[in-house]
């Protein structure tokens, strides 16, 4: 069950940070100021999910790999999560609330732009670190349904 939540939270958090990242780029291409002002607000309500999301996925996380610390797998989701958090509360999130600010003053100018890139930059390596840490949590999935049907196998021969 545990595992199950993992996922799920983790698999959540990459879909919004993924939709916010997609949904940034289109308006800034496509549309136009009221447009960009609704995504930007729409974003900076959808933080009240993806927070918890990345929480949730933190301390799974965390509880599922008690055991196996010293896998090389597992030490690089770690790091690799500290870092998605880190780069999510210390500059995604204060990105995304200043542009959403700015948008509602209708402040598209330099300051609106370079904030805007900051954000996109720093989703993009949020977005490759949490698939990276997808791929890797189905590589452990995998591995430990194997050992399992192996134990399975071999407690029930004759």
């Amino acid at each position: 069950m545990k595992s199950r939540v993992h996922a799920i939270a983790g698999v959540l958090a990459l879909t919004l940070i993924s939709s916010f990242f997609t949904a940034s780029v289109a308006v800034e291409v496509f549309g136009d100021h009221a447009a960009v002002r609704a995504v930007k607000t729409a974003i900076a309500f959808a933080l009240l999910a993806l927070v918890p999301c990345m929480a949730i996925t933190g301390g799974t996380g965390r509880s599922l790999s008690a055991r196996r610390l010293r896998a090389p797998l597992i030490r690089r989701k770690q790091r690799r999560i500290a870092a998605a958090a880190a780069i999510g509360l210390l500059v995604l999130v204060p990105c995304a609330l200043v542009l959403r600010a700015l948008a509602a003053d209708d402040s598209f100018g330099t300051e609106f732009a370079v904030i805007q890139i900051v954000e996109l930059v720093g989703g993009a390596v949020n977005i490759t670190l949490l698939s990276l840490n997808v791929r890797d949590g189905r590589l452990l999935t995998a591995a430990s349904r194997r050992r399992r049907d192996q134990a399975v196998s071999v407690t029930a021969q004759p």
